[in-house]
């Protein structure tokens, strides 16, 4: 019977693994196809005619795909052809078998309708012809160049589970330059271009794993970025292989354009450090409200023991003996002053010393320990944080509309810049990193006099952020990427990598050991003139204030003695 060979070609392609459901396109069948398939598949069949252009259900899950063609006019049979690859636009990996009904076709036709798959970058397709379906069937080999073989019926497996070999075939990448993920640098020595950082190194094992020649697009620029716009353009016109790129997935249209997440992180607000207070501004914290009440409150209190000593001592005690005691001032302060006579009051002014005395140690203490390590200013740690201090936060024109509405003070660079600013230290503004990038930084600043930079959790834009590869609308490199994937991050090569980023950016030039702020904190060591600017200004004031007082007295005093006389 006419297409038995057929059926049973089906049934040992669906018992491979990676097949659950059977979709075929029966115009051009044989007339007994259905009931045989029924009778001896348990899978799931969709039946479709040859010009059902409706897109495939991303609901089905590992189809294999039966398209029968009549086999009569070439031109039909690549329109049908066409029809199942714009079906089929998303998802150029599904298996595919290629039935000609015409029993006078040929492998001639065969290899035409091959090496048109072969350009339209469908891979898994096989091809049987009606008058030999029970003694060959056919598929090509795309590398070193498009080749067609033609197999015994009985040959297994039918899928090779493997990628074909490249056989030195070379692999183009274009990588986008997101630092530090994707490095593309001449090596000082050999003058080559190298391709680092941890997705550069993904492509390195991928190419060897592929028995591939890694070649960079010749259109690629060391040092510029590539938007992911570009990429995509690029890859629909088949200009290159792969990107070395992983994007965000943000939105759901993405998932059938991505591979598995090579890269799970969360990017967060990395966050100047608190600068130190200015060395003039100690005096200002040292001689705060709370220490001047506790000051005065000891003042008063010895001014008020000190007053009714001279009561019970049969002197005379006046108010100004209790605002203006200058004894029990100059205690405090530490300051030298006359004894009493009486020796049973010289205890009191014993207790009096003490007091000044711990009181002077614990100023001077504060002041040498403000000086060796001054306070910090007050630490941004949330968005909320950044309105407050009128902190500028840096981002680039593809990140803008994620903070648009925050009501932040933005500054928008181009990605090139973005990159630079930020790998560079520049602690004036905050910046959107990755847990990646972080911890590359945090590896930097550990060389630096202090760290520049906190990442603060409390400020994130995405908890959780999967990184994946980008796939134009035909590509086969899907499941070898994916399957890779898989592999490094269960062998920890991954991390490993993550951990090479700060030699490769050494390696590039985009990276130093020289500490940004030494310069900084020289010459912040240096106790310069104005940082005494609050000591001069309070010597002013109370001056000022005392020469008044002063001048008070003596005009008081005048005023008071010709009056007296007057009367």
């Amino acid at each position: 019977m006419v297409g038995c060979s057929l059926v049973k070609f089906v049934e040992r392609a669906v018992i491979e693994p990676g097949v659950s459901v059977l979709i075929i396109r029966n115009t051009h069948c044989p007339d007994t196809l259905l009931n045989e398939i029924f009778d001896t598949l348990t899978i799931p069949v969709i039946i479709q005619t040859v010009t059902d252009g409706s897109p495939r259900n991303t609901n089905v899950s590992r189809p294999l795909h039966l398209l029968c063609l009549q086999g009569l006019e070439e031109k039909n049979d690549l329109e049908i052809l066409q029809n199942l690859t714009t079906t089929l636009e998303l998802f150029r990996n599904d298996k595919i078998i290629l039935y000609s009904a015409n029993t006078s076709s040929n492998h001639s036709r065969m290899e035409y309708l091959l090496e048109k798959c072969y350009y339209l970058r469908i891979l898994n397709v096989f091809g049987l012809l009606a008058d030999e379906e029970a003694m060959y069937f056919y598929r090509y080999q795309p590398y070193p160049r498009f080749r067609m073989e033609r197999i015994p019926f009985g040959a297994s497996p039918i899928f090779s589970p493997n990628f074909p070999n490249m056989q030195g075939h070379p692999l183009i990448v274009i990588p986008d330059q997101w630092l530090p993920r994707s490095i593309l640098y001449k090596d000082r020595r050999s003058k080559k271009q190298i391709l680092a950082g941890s997705v550069g190194r993904f492509i390195h094992v991928l190419s060897w794993k592929l028995n591939a020649t890694l070649e960079i697009a010749p259109t690629v620029t060391p040092g510029r970025f590539l938007r992911s716009s570009t990429l995509r353009e690029l890859g629909d016109q088949l200009a290159f292989d792969l990107s070395a790129s992983i994007l965000m997935l943000e939105y759901e249209d993405q998932l059938y354009h991505s591979s598995y997440p090579l890269e799970m992180t969360h990017i967060c607000l990395m966050i100047p450090m608190a600068q130190p207070i200015p060395l003039r501004d100690i005096y200002r914290h040292l001689i705060s409200p709370y220490n001047i009440l506790l000051a005065v409150g000891i003042i008063y209190a010895y001014g008020l023991v000190l007053c009714l000593l001279q009561r019970l001592n049969g002197e005379a005690a006046h108010l100004e003996d209790f605002f203006l005691n200058d004894r029990a001032l100059l205690g405090v302060l530490g300051q030298s002053f006359r004894l009493p006579c009486p020796a049973s009051n010289r205890w009191i002014y014993l207790m009096l010393g003490i007091v000044g005395l711990n009181v002077s140690s614990i100023f001077e203490a504060a002041l040498e320990t403000m000086m060796a390590h001054p306070p910090s200013q007050f630490q941004a740690r949330s968005f909320a944080d950044l309105q407050r201090t009128r902190l500028p936060l840096v981002t680039t024109e593809e990140d803008l509309h994620t903070v648009i509405d925050m009501h932040l003070n933005l500054l928008i660079l181009n990605v090139s810049e973005y990159n630079q600013v930020r790998s560079s230290g520049n602690s004036s503004s905050a910046y959107f990193a990755s847990r990646l990038h972080w911890t590359l930084f945090s590896e930097q600043q550990k060389r630096f006099s202090r760290e520049l930079f906190i990442y603060s959790t409390d400020a994130c834009m995405w908890s959780l952020a999967l990184m994946s590869f980008q796939w134009p609308s035909a590509s086969w490199f899907i499941e070898p990427v994916s399957k890779l994937i898989l592999e490094v991050r269960a062998n920890g090569l991954y991390q490993f990598w993550v951990g090479m980023h700060h030699y490769d950016m050494i390696e590039a030039g985009l990276a130093g050991i020289d500490d940004p702020i030494a310069h900084e904190i020289q010459e912040k060591a240096i106790l310069r003139l104005e940082d005494l600017q609050w000591v001069w200004f309070a010597y002013g004031v109370l001056v000022t204030a005392s020469t008044i007082i002063f001048l008070l007295e003596i005009t008081w005093k005048g005023l008071y003695n010709k009056f007296s006389h007057n009367y």
